[in-house]
Formats: C-alpha cells, structure tokens, sequence
C-alpha cells in the first residue's frame, strides 16, 4: 500500500484522535483492526503500530498528549521491538505460503 507521507500522517492522527473520543470505534480498532480502518489510506509500518496498541495504550491516549505520544515521524514513539514485529510478520506470512 503507497500512501503519500502527509495523507498517512494526517490519518493515523485521525484514526488515533477518533480511538479517544469514539468508543465503539476504540473498540473496533482492538478487535477488527481491518474493518475499522477501511477508508482510511495508512502505510504498511503505521498499520503495524495501530497494531501493536493494546487497551492501556489507548487509555493513555489524550487530545492533549496525542502529538507527542504517537509521532509517527519521530522517536517519540517507537513500540518496543518493532523491528521484531515486522520479522514476526513476515515469518507468518513465509509459514502460510509453506502450508499452502
């Protein structure tokens, strides 16, 4: 998926200020992560961080601190291994083509 950087960064912000002032959709995010985001043009890597949050992550989340905490385009928020988590991706995605 090429999303143009700027539409990306515009819209995970958008899909991270809706996880704070919309629960149903919070609720979506953790438990139908492809239905809540269709519509929305992310990249590869920002899927993979919306991902990687779990319900205290969200609960952290707040309009005030939102720049801050989920910076996409910084060091501000890295996920801990996230180098791992594409590994582990691209590991399941080897073990479905072997067993298919």
């Amino acid at each position: 998926m090429s999303v143009d950087e700027s539409t990306g960064r515009g819209q995970i912000k958008d899909v991270l200020e809706r996880s704070i002032s919309d629960e149903e959709f919070r609720r979506q995010l953790l438990e139908d992560l492809d239905t809540a985001l269709d519509g929305y043009e992310l990249s590869e890597v920002q899927v993979m961080l919306l991902r990687s949050l779990d319900e205290s992550d969200l609960d952290k989340l707040t309009p005030e601190n939102l720049d801050e905490y989920f910076c996409v385009d910084s060091a501000v928020y890295t996920p801990d291994g996230l180098a791992e988590l594409e590994r582990s991706y691209e590991l399941a995605d080897a073990d479905m083509e072997t067993h298919q």
